[in-house]
């Protein structure tokens, strides 16, 4: 009897959040594989970049960009100008073949397949308000119905979600480590009315579930269908799931993929949604994005996109280092509470 009480203390602990996050505190590039995942095969027709590197013209920017990453902790770094690669140089034990975490930039192949979604008729305007394919969250709060699409996808949903310390107590750990997601997901409450910014992870997660409700197919299955197999994968991607009994997407940071197949993603927006000559994105989508003015409007965030007008620029590191000590860094902005 005591052992049997022993065992299901255990059990009861392994699936807790607390163990996972923990085990993953220093989460390296390669912990992804070890966490559970589903797979996202490589296209049947695979696109290649055209190969530019060997140019003579680009050898000053082989030297400077060898010289600076390659005592940094950079895995993958690529330059793509066109449909040509002028660099491409994989460091630390990785390859052309290794497939890296996406973390946040998952959010915006979410947001694609909203798009697309969206120009199917799948989700008929980015408008409704989440009620529409969340009836359980309006069961228990009607305020639900006035939290529309677009407000998940510009971070703008009201809802509570703490996110920011990504520390055991932080929400998006507790999202993103939970054995069961969508019951987590489904938990949560509204803090106050739609309309002013805040990133939220659980945005992302709601965006997931609406494809998934709206198509009638997992996450990853569509990513497969609309942008995988079309924009030519070299290789398979996999999404880290959940659990392996329930295999939810953690769809806001657990897309894996190569390099060359994450670019491929820019370079569809570079073409304004187009490739190989087919409409995959509408162009209006794709625009609202890529306008400055329009990005400068919404704050910086758009469409699960983040965009600034603020850059500088520095011939090399020890300009930056020197910007850097004469205090005119901006840093990271930090709110304080009496």
């Amino acid at each position: 009897m005591r052992l049997l009480f022993y065992a299901l203390i255990v059990l009861n602990f392994s699936s807790c959040y607390l163990t996972r996050a923990y085990k993953y505190r220093k989460l390296e590039l390669n912990d992804v594989h070890r966490m559970p995942s589903v797979t996202i095969p490589k296209s049947d027709e695979p696109y290649y970049f055209t190969d530019g590197t060997k140019t003579h013209q680009y050898e000053n920017l082989n030297t400077y960009l060898d010289t600076n990453l390659a005592k940094s902790r950079t895995a993958a770094f690529i330059v793509i100008r066109n449909d040509s690669i002028l660099y491409e140089r994989y460091f630390n034990g990785f390859t052309r073949q290794s497939n890296l975490p996406s973390f946040s930039v998952a959010k915006s192949f979410v947001s694609t397949l909203i798009a697309i979604a969206a120009k199917e008729g799948k989700i008929r305007s980015l408008q409704e308000p989440i009620s529409t394919y969340f009836p359980e969250l309006y069961k228990k709060d009607k305020r639900f119905s006035n939290i529309t699409i677009q407000h998940l996808l510009d971070m703008r949903s009201g809802l509570h979600f703490r996110e920011g310390t990504y520390n055991l107590k932080d929400d998006a750990i507790k999202l993103g480590f939970r054995p069961n997601l969508l019951k987590h997901a489904l938990k949560v409450k509204i803090e106050k009315e739609p309309g002013e910014f805040k990133y939220q992870s659980i945005n992302t997660e709601l965006l997931a579930l609406i494809i998934e409700r709206a198509t009638g197919k997992k996450i990853s299955d569509y990513l497969h269908e609309k942008l995988w197999q079309p924009l030519g994968a070299e290789y398979s991607a996999t999404w880290n799931v959940d659990s392996k009994r329930y295999q939810q997407e953690i769809a806001f940071a657990g897309l894996n993929a190569t390099a060359r197949d994450f670019a491929k993603l820019g370079q569809l927006f570079l073409q304004h949604g187009k490739w190989r000559d087919k409409q995959l994105v509408p162009a209006s989508w794709i625009n609202t994005i890529n306008n400055a003015d329009s990005m400068q409007k919404a704050g910086g965030y758009k469409n699960q996109w983040w965009s600034s007008l603020n850059y500088k620029y520095f011939k090399d590191s020890m300009s930056a280092v020197a910007f850097r000590d004469k205090k005119e860094w901006p840093g990271p902005v930090r709110k304080t509470r009496k």
